[in-house]
């Protein structure tokens, strides 16, 4: 019975957000599109042209290669677009013949709601407007910044690992020991996200003193390996390879205004992009804090035993419930962060 019930409510939550979306949709008709930028956290579009019918897209990465299609506008009510020519230069597509895409604002933040043939929520894209700092980036308007600023967002904290507390700014990591003074750190490092050869950001940090650091993002903190360096063609190219473990980083300050580890699945609205470099297991944990911030209980005794042991704010949810007052972005995101879930299932299941 339980299991109906839990299976049942999903069910309604993805029809909910559907319907909402094709409700309020019609309060965004009439905008022009034509000379704007969007983005998926690694995929972006540029709107080149658009008449009353319909509007050309491009969908590119920093990388080469780009895709050119044609949404059209729909006859429904509200601003409702449908992809019905796509021209495949390089790569297979995120935007896929007959999806529906609906424009919307969530918050203060302009979005296309990407809905699949099954019409359930497949991908967001946001939109952008910036300038790039990076001479390479120049064209890109400013994307290198976006990709950049997930990974930033992603580490930034304070951990704990044997003797010491680990501060990771936007731009710097220093390192606390138990004999340091107050705001005199052992150890302290400026850092920079390390690109890859395909002009994508990449989970490795090169710190002042030259190291390479790569990460990966665990349930409850950072993991940092050893990052091995690789010379190849005469010196020209060098790529990062994973090494030993260093160090597993706990994270700690669980003290936010949003309680949780992933308070941002609360307050922004997430891409594709940012969630990428989280494993399965973890991206059910973020999905299912959201809930835990309004008190839900768990049947699954893994979920309930993190979520008690992350501090008092589950307890406090708990006994203050408010289960029925799941904000539009917390919505947004259960659907996005659900649909990547089940992706990561069905490759894991196919190998």
């Amino acid at each position: 019975m339980i299991a109906i019930k839990r299976i049942s409510l999903k069910a309604l939550l993805c029809q909910s957000f559907f319907l909402l979306c094709l409700a309020v949709g019609h309060l965004t008709m009439g905008q022009q599109y034509k000379g704007t930028y969007w983005h998926n956290g690694s995929t972006f579009i540029n709107i080149l042209s658009e008449t009353d019918s319909a509007i050309i897209a491009v969908e590119m990465s920093l990388h080469e290669g780009a895709d050119a299609q044609t949404w059209f506008k729909s006859d429904l009510p509200g601003d409702f677009l449908r992809p019905n020519q796509i021209w495949n230069a390089w790569a297979d597509t995120i935007i896929h013949y007959n999806d529906l895409i609906i424009h919307k604002t969530i918050g203060e933040q302009e979005c296309f709601l990407v809905f699949g043939r099954t019409r359930n929520l497949e991908d967001v894209f946001i939109r952008y407007d910036g300038h790039s700092t990076n001479e390479w980036y120049k064209q890109s308007h400013g994307f290198d910044s976006v990709l950049e600023s997930d990974i930033r967002r992603q580490i930034i904290g304070t951990y704990h690992v044997n003797d010491q507390a680990w501060v990771i700014t936007r731009d710097s990591i220093r390192i606390f020991s138990h004999s340091s003074l107050p705001d005199q750190p052992s150890f302290s490092y400026a850092y920079s996200i390390r690109w890859g050869e395909v002009d994508m950001p990449e989970n490795v940090l090169t710190l002042s003193d030259g190291r390479n650091l790569c990460f990966k993002l665990t349930a409850d903190g950072l993991d940092f390996y050893n990052g091995i360096s690789h010379i190849e063609h005469d010196g020209e190219f060098e790529w990062i390879s994973q090494g030993d473990l260093l160090c597993h980083l706990h994270k700690t300050n669980l003290d936010n205004k949003v309680p949780g580890r992933w308070p941002e699945a609360s307050t922004t609205i997430l891409t594709r992009g940012y969630l990428a470099p989280y494993p399965a297991e973890v991206l059910r944990f973020i999905r299912n804090e959201i809930f835990a911030r309004h008190g839900r209980t768990f049947t699954d005794p893994k979920l309930t035993a993190f979520f008690h042991s992350e501090g008092q704010w589950y307890g406090t949810a708990l006994s203050n419930p408010t289960l029925d007052r799941l904000s539009e972005i917390e919505e947004l995101n259960i659907q996005l962060i659900g649909a990547v879930e089940k992706e990561r299932k069905q490759v894991s299941t196919n190998r």
